[in-house]
């Protein structure tokens, strides 16, 4: 769940503010967002998510990082995708977000999924660097996959709908395909 707060700060406050803070929290336009703790199907999925990355791809090149770790623009959002891969060397240790992601993913939730449809993929195409948006469904063998124009670096409006477990989200820039199959392991959906 997604729970807006009476909490109104400026960027750099929020940062300071979310240092003291023992759960999950976004920030948009002003607005201090709550998440929610998640199920046994949603922390699932982001493992497996991260653990077939990681089987892909060369972690000596790109790192795979999960939940805790952001991405923001200047001044309108600061998120923390479930799954975000970026290189290797982007930077310092210290540093609490992503100057360059690759790719995005997010598991919905039953609240957040007008935020993560709607409004993560318009924030989200404004990252230069990312390739791929990933939504991945807890009830359906199913994601919706926002792949960014290699040729143009447009970013689409309306995502590429992946079903069943047949099926593989693949990524063209980085060589890789992620079968439904794998990240849905283990997790029970409507459509099996």
């Amino acid at each position: 769940m997604n729970a807006p707060l009476d909490l109104k700060l400026d960027k750099v406050a929020f940062d300071r503010w979310l240092l003291e803070q023992d759960r999950k929290y976004e920030w948009k336009e002003g607005r201090v967002v709550q998440m929610t703790n998640v199920t046994r199907a949603h922390a699932r999925l982001v493992r497996n998510i991260a653990r077939a990355l990681e089987g892909r791809l060369d972690t000596s090149t790109w790192s795979v990082v999960t939940s805790d770790f952001g991405v923001e623009d200047s001044g309108t959002f600061v998120r923390f995708p479930e799954v975000l891969v970026e290189p290797e060397d982007a930077g310092p240790m210290d540093v609490r977000r992503s100057p360059n992601p690759v790719l995005l993913f997010e598991v919905l939730s039953p609240s957040s999924v007008d935020t993560d449809l709607i409004e993560k993929p318009a924030e989200y195409g404004t990252i230069p660097s990312l390739e791929t948006y990933v939504a991945v469904s807890q009830d359906l063998t199913r994601c919706w996959v926002w792949h960014r124009d290699m040729e143009t670096g447009a970013f689409p409006e309306k995502p590429l709908k992946v079903d069943g477990r047949n099926q593989a989200i693949r990524f063209k820039a980085r060589g890789i395909a992620l079968p439904l199959a794998e990240i849905h392991r283990n997790v029970p959906t409507l459509d099996d």
